[in-house]
């Protein structure tokens, strides 16, 4: 069960989101559903636009779980999504 204790151990794709803080103004308050994931970025769909996100620049992330909502930091999600499971 996904829960905000173990949500780095689970993928991230087809989850709700939103940048609540971001060293970039400009990303601040997008929200959507994360559709791509790499090393040091993640891929909001937003309407019918993408947009491609630094983890490192996005320092407040809001995803939606079953249980609510947790925040994370966007550097403790940079690594590959295989390997961040093996860095629990």
């Amino acid at each position: 069960m996904m829960t905000a204790g173990n949500i780095l151990a689970h993928e991230l794709i087809g989850l709700g989101t939103m940048v609540v803080e971001s060293t970039d103004p400009t990303l601040a308050g997008i929200r959507g559903t994360i559709v791509f994931e790499t090393k040091n970025t993640i891929t909001i769909r937003t309407g019918g636009k993408t947009k491609q996100i630094a983890k490192a620049a996005a320092k407040k992330i809001e995803i939606a779980i079953p249980t609510g909502a947790c925040f994370i930091s966007g550097s403790s999600l940079i690594a590959r999504p295989e390997d961040r499971v093996s860095r629990l």
